[in-house]
């Protein structure tokens, strides 16, 4: 994937993002762009539902980011596919959205006014769109 920028990718190094409620209202809107950087409201509300004492979720994040691709495979998906992707999403760039749309054969690519919490800040849009693809 094409990363997103590094002032956002050094945020993702650290657990206090979920240990620190505090700590993520304050950074939230740089890591995941969109509607965090409009709203403290709702920054402020995400930072209180993500908090987390436990760092084994954080672990396997991070493990999830390094080691793997699926490209080679890509162009074998035969199913239609939907990819939703935010306009401002600062951890993984609208261009990573356009590559897929481009690998595999059947899809669709939505691109919202947001960012990387899109599912969140825009479920009702993106539920639309969603059945839509569906019917």
């Amino acid at each position: 994937m094409i990363p997103g920028r590094l002032s956002v990718l050094a945020h993702m190094m650290t657990p206090w993002r979920y240990m620190e409620p505090s700590y993520m209202e304050k950074i939230a809107p740089d890591l995941y762009g969109g509607d965090l950087r409009e709203n403290p409201a709702f920054t402020h509300e995400l930072a209180g539902i993500m908090h987390s004492d436990d760092p084994v979720g954080y672990c396997y994040q991070l493990m999830a980011t390094v080691g793997w691709t699926s490209l080679p495979w890509l162009m074998f998906l035969r199913q239609r596919t939907l990819i939703l992707a935010g306009d401002d999403d600062r951890l993984v760039p609208l261009a990573n959205a356009k590559i897929l749309k481009k690998l595999i054969p059947r899809s669709t690519l939505y691109i919202f006014h947001g960012g990387h919490l899109g599912l969140l800040t825009h479920a009702q849009e993106l539920g639309s769109a969603v059945e839509r693809f569906l019917a």
